[in-house]
């Protein structure tokens, strides 16, 4: 039986190629290693070389604010091991309630810190006045994934010029 490794997208692209436009969605909001409620580390990633032949598996243990819990996951009465953030009890899920705007600021910087992390450029300070902004407009300040999403493409362009 043979192992091999899947490649994934991000491998290849260089970080300075980052698109603002996905940077939230593709390196934050989809990460397995980051709380998708709090953006604070949940998990840390290793390769692991399985055979003679150099092939690699990647893993994901927790670390950070991830802790082991136990979760329902189709309802079934079969609970199975599964990470959860330490810090906002987030499951990997995000919480449908909105944050509020000093909220929403403190998670900017995280996001700001998950980004530079991955050796993405941000511009920590322009993310957070964004958030800051974005949340006080009253037909914006309960989309917060849309606030994050933006915020953060404008600050990863800001910090490639």
């Amino acid at each position: 039986m043979s192992t091999s490794t899947q490649q994934t997208l991000d491998q290849f692209a260089p970080r300075r190629d980052v698109v603002p436009s996905r940077t939230f969605e593709r390196y934050l909001w989809t990460n397995p290693g980051v709380c998708s409620e709090c953006f604070a580390r949940i998990r840390t990633e290793h390769e692991l070389t399985v055979d003679d032949w150099g092939n690699t598996v990647t893993e994901l243990d927790r670390a950070g604010a991830g802790i082991q819990g136990y979760d329902n996951v189709n309802g079934g009465g079969v609970y199975l091991p599964r990470t959860f953030c330490e810090e906002c009890g987030g499951r990997g899920h995000a919480d449908p309630d909105t944050d509020s705007k000093v909220q929403a600021t403190r998670r900017a910087s995280r996001i700001a810190e998950r980004l530079e992390e991955q050796d993405i450029p941000v511009d920590a300070r322009a993310l957070r006045r964004a958030v800051r902004k974005l949340k006080a407009k009253p037909e914006l300040e309960a989309l917060d994934h849309e606030i994050y999403e933006r915020a953060t493409k404008l600050a990863v362009r800001r910090a490639q010029r």
